[in-house]
């Protein structure tokens, strides 16, 4: 640091001075003074600025520029191609066309041994296509003359709650029927000649095939159901279980 020096007196030096330079007293003349003060202004200027660079890396670091890929949809997303999580496929059945129709379909109702009044029936598919069904068969009769008899029907999700079954061609869905015998000579017992079946959500039947315990059609099908009608089992894909005790 730069001090002008003083006399004993008290007074400034004049054009000769002494200065103190680092703790010591030098004697320079006027031009040396002031090519001294110039070079410690601008040492003191670089200390100023880096005390100022100091205080600028003390802060906190500017937040990094976003990418350019931000926001951008994935490859997924913008073709369509992805699935949500957890979401089904379509079904073999649903691909393979749907419901089975009518016309597609043939019922038999095998009687069955040692059962009383109990059947077991088979739903086959017929046609060229693969189908599904799933529910209970509606029943009618018909009487010798063909006029329609209209019975009571009873379903029961027996062997279980019904399922979709998936028919390939010449497969068969099974379900259970069972009735109660009357004395035929009764006017209240129905004498059922033909028995009519309608396939799960549709509107036209078709005609069953009664075949007795030796798995032949019965050439007299004459059934004896009382006013309480049929009761219906669940269409399931296996026969296991799905006669009535």
């Amino acid at each position: 640091m730069l001090l002008p020096s003083t006399d004993t007196g008290g007074r400034t030096a004049g054009p000769g001075r002494d200065v103190l330079i680092d703790g010591r007293a030098e004697r320079l003349g006027r031009g040396a003074i002031m090519r001294w003060s110039r070079g410690a202004a601008a040492a003191a200027t670089v200390a100023v600025l880096a005390l100022g660079a100091v205080a600028c890396n003390d802060e906190a670091p500017a937040a990094p520029a976003p990418s350019s890929t931000a926001g951008r949809p994935s490859a997924a997303g913008a073709t369509g191609s992805a699935r949500p999580t957890g979401s089904a496929e379509p079904t073999a059945s649903a691909q393979a066309g749907g419901r089975c129709h009518t016309g597609e379909l043939t019922v038999d109702i095998q009687i069955q041994p040692d059962l009383v009044d109990s059947a077991m029936v088979l739903l086959t598919n017929k046609g060229s296509r693969t189908c599904t069904v799933q529910g209970y068969l509606g029943y009618d009769g018909l009487e010798a003359s063909d006029r329609p008899l209209k019975l009571a029907t009873n379903r029961v999700a027996h062997p279980g709650a019904p399922v979709a079954v998936t028919l390939k061609p010449g497969t068969t869905a099974f379900s259970g029927l069972k009735w109660a015998s009357c004395d035929k000579a009764s006017p209240t017992c129905p004498s059922v000649a033909t028995i009519v079946v309608t396939p799960p959500d549709e509107t036209t039947r078709l005609t069953a095939r009664v075949l007795g315990t030796d798995g032949k059609p019965l050439t007299e099908q004459m059934l004896a159901v009382s006013p309480a009608g049929f009761t219906v089992g669940s269409l399931q894909p296996s026969n296991q279980g799905v006669v009535f005790p």
